[in-house]
């Protein structure tokens, strides 16, 4: 770690500070340790899922985690995106997951620098097999600090995408795409003081 906060220091001289003046001198530190937190997926493994029996049952129906929110890194600036997550999916027995796994598995996903569409390309795929599911849809919607700070500047903008796989009909699919929302996490901006 000591030589990532070398670097750290050599980038804020870059910038034209000094890494040694007070309220700089525990910044390289601060800063790999967040990033280390934010991309921690990358060293981590995946969360276990682990499944319980519907007793008397053997069609659960659809089941939608709503909302759930994740934090990662724009792989093309490492500054932060913050988003939802809303996942629909049929197991394909009567076993379901915890409700809590679902949110760890997408989080876990999330804590890597990435792009948002490939990112939910792999949450659909991946998630259909963790969860033993006929089917699986999931909705992103993401603001992307990169937009909102730098280049366009645009603080309302954000990005929604969505992908599905599996055993899903065409009226299934229509039917998914018109109820299943995520929404946009807020940050408030006051201009007042």
């Amino acid at each position: 770690m000591m030589d990532a906060e070398k670097y750290v220091s050599r980038i804020i001289e870059f910038l034209g500070d000094d890494p040694d003046r007070p309220g700089l001198r525990e910044t390289p530190r601060r800063f790999i340790s967040a990033l280390l937190e934010l991309t921690r997926g990358l060293r981590e493994p995946p969360p276990q899922v682990k499944f319980f029996p519907m007793e008397d049952s053997k069609y659960v129906g659809r089941i939608t985690v709503n909302d759930i929110e994740f934090t990662s890194l724009c792989e093309h600036h490492l500054l932060p995106v913050m988003g939802t997550v809303t996942v629909t999916y049929e197991p394909l027995n009567s076993e379901v997951p915890g409700l809590s796994k679902v949110a760890r598995y997408v989080k876990w996903l999330a804590a890597r620098p990435m792009l948002q569409e490939r990112f939910t390309a792999r949450l659909v795929n991946e998630l259909k097999e963790v969860l033993h599911a006929r089917y699986v849809y999931v909705k992103v919607c993401a603001l992307h600090m990169c937009a909102m700070i730098r280049g366009v500047k645009d603080e309302d903008m954000y990005m929604t995408t969505e992908a599905w796989s599996g055993d899903l009909s065409n009226e299934e699919l229509m039917e998914l795409k018109q109820t299943v929302h995520c929404k946009v996490p807020r940050i408030v901006l006051t201009k007042d003081y």
